[in-house]
């Protein structure tokens, strides 16, 4: 049976569309697929759509991978696929499963959840023209009318069908040959040189889901969901290690490991230690970790890490007023921010680390985001930031907020079309930017700075805007003193090695920007 999967999230390094294909070839099936990464709300062009149509000719079902964000783009493509063939289309990956009956009025099915089982099993009837709209885990459009099955557990829980224990599920597809990616205009086939030159990063995930409830994310939906379900999966360090094995042995060119887990640093210290020891025997690629928040990141998993490889980790704060922090239901205290801070920067010549911030919450007051920007302004530096703007995603407990509270008129332009990175052009916003600036050269902007730059008096006599331009026209000079104060990171003899501002080197390739791009508040990393 042919099937064709497409990606729609920037880059090619769809984890979930990877695994799922490698589960359809496992079973017996032909997989094309489909890297069509476009800029955030852009349409595709008709010389990309008649690409499409071509290479998709023959196939006895299409897959489409989606989050909310790419809505526009799921229904451009399924559109033009429709008016040309007549196989059926799924839609699957975060949008989908939180919103399926919505997903039906374009796409012919829908998975819901964690793919691996459901569409091989769904492949396997399609094939042998067995009776599928009885599938758990799935929704049909039958002839208009809407079939909604119930929840197939989730790969690697207790109730899992047939996949009991992650390990099971064969390591990412990564086979170029029926691999195709969007070029310009045109979408063309995939060949190692074209890979390399797209990613020399490889993204893997050792642990799948999240015990936390944050009120923005869709693990909060998760959790109603799956009730029952623990929270955290964790595949094995043999299972790991030997797909990282399999990576260096059949991708020479991969040079940075990624593991973007939503909470890696939930593993216990030994997981860790061992995981560390065999990664620095056996496989000795730079290392980047997300997953990390303040609570759970301590000395005893941090220094491992380190010393196997780890340059850079990424962690979620959000913000540091109390109110919004209780809105959001973040697990951890100021206090352990700054205790956090304290053990990366111990590492500072070996390690980076960024920081999230979300901005542009509807509920946040000035005196929120001043609570947030004095927090900041007294962290010791080097500081890596990265600003989000506030989406309120579907059926997050921020949504339902907004939408009683009439916030949200058209979920369309209101939420679908917002943009994640893209805060607002606000004095407050652009302080939060200026201190992101200064403190990445690891000179910050004072406490007392901060205040002044905030106070309600520097507003109402519009000093505001003077005082942001002087600090602004004065940081190539603070650059240049940072350069000569900061100490140098290690340096791995890789290509793309560059140094960022303040001499503080660390490793940062295309495909680590283009995993930026992809960093989603949303993110739902293990579905189709």
């Amino acid at each position: 049976m042919k099937i064709s999967l497409i990606s729609l999230v920037p880059g090619i390094l769809d984890f979930a569309l990877r695994t799922i294909s490698a589960s359809l070839k496992q079973a017996g099936h032909d997989v094309d697929l489909f890297f069509l990464m476009k800029e955030f709300h852009k349409k595709y062009s008709e010389t990309s759509m008649n690409n499409l149509v071509k290479l998709t000719k023959g196939s006895d079902l299409v897959g489409i991978s989606l989050m909310t964000n790419f809505f526009d783009n799921a229904i451009q493509i399924t559109q033009k696929l429709r008016n040309n063939y007549d196989f059926p289309i799924l839609w699957g990956g975060i949008h989908p499963t939180i919103r399926p009956e919505e997903s039906l009025d374009y796409a012919d099915m829908v998975c819901i959840g964690e793919g691996e089982e459901t569409i091989v099993e769904l492949a396997d009837k399609i094939q042998n023209k067995q009776y599928y709209y009885d599938i758990k885990g799935m929704g049909f459009n039958d002839k208009g009318k809407k079939i909604v099955n119930g929840l197939r557990p989730q790969p690697g829980s207790k109730n899992a069908t047939i996949i009991k224990s992650l390990d099971q599920i064969p390591f990412q597809d990564y086979d170029y040959k029926s691999h195709f990616i969007l070029k310009g205009e045109n979408i063309v086939k995939m060949d190692p040189a074209m890979m390399k030159q797209c990613s020399v990063t490889y993204q893997t995930f050792p642990t799948r889901g999240c015990p936390y409830k944050c009120t923005y994310c869709v693990n909060n939906v998760y959790h109603e969901m799956y009730p029952h379900q623990k929270p955290i999966r964790k595949r094995s360090v043999d299972n790991i290690i030997g797909e990282l094995l399999e990576v260096k042995s059949k991708l020479p060119f991969i040079e940075l490991i990624l593991f973007n887990d939503d909470a890696f640093f939930l593993m216990s210290v030994d997981e860790i230690k061992e995981l560390s020891k065999r990664y620095k025997e056996r496989i000795g690629l730079p290392l980047y970790i997300t997953g990390a928040t303040p609570n759970t990141l301590t000395k005893e998993k941090l220094s491992p890490l380190v010393d196997a490889g780890l340059i850079e980790i990424r962690l979620g704060l959000q913000s540091a007023a109390e109110n919004t922090k209780i809105l959001y239901k973040r697990p951890h205290s100021n206090r352990q921010v700054e205790n956090a801070v304290r053990i990366v920067n111990e590492y500072r010549d070996q390690l980076k680390a960024s920081y999230d911030i979300i901005l542009d919450s509807p509920w946040d007051t000035d005196e929120d985001l001043t609570d947030t920007l004095m927090f900041l302004s007294k962290l010791p530096t080097p500081l890596q930031l990265t600003m989000y703007s506030m989406v309120l995603y579907p059926e997050t407990d921020v949504y339902k907020k907004a939408k009683k509270e009439g916030l949200i008129k058209d979920d369309l332009n209101d939420v679908y079309r917002k943009y994640f990175l893209g805060p607002s052009s606000t004095h407050l916003n652009k302080l939060f930017l200026l201190l992101k600036d200064y403190a990445s050269v690891g000179i910050g902007i004072s406490p007392i700075i901060m205040f002044i730059l905030t106070h309600k008096i520097t507003r109402k006599l519009y000093l505001h805007k003077f005082l942001r331009n002087v600090i602004r026209a004065l940081l190539p000079f603070f650059r240049y003193i940072g350069q000569s104060t900061i100490p140098s990171t290690r340096l791995y003899k890789f290509r793309n090695v560059v140094k960022f501002g303040g001499g503080k080197a660390t490793y940062q390739t295309n495909a680590l920007n283009e995993f930026d791009m992809n960093m989603d508040l949303n993110d739902f990393h293990s579905q189709v």
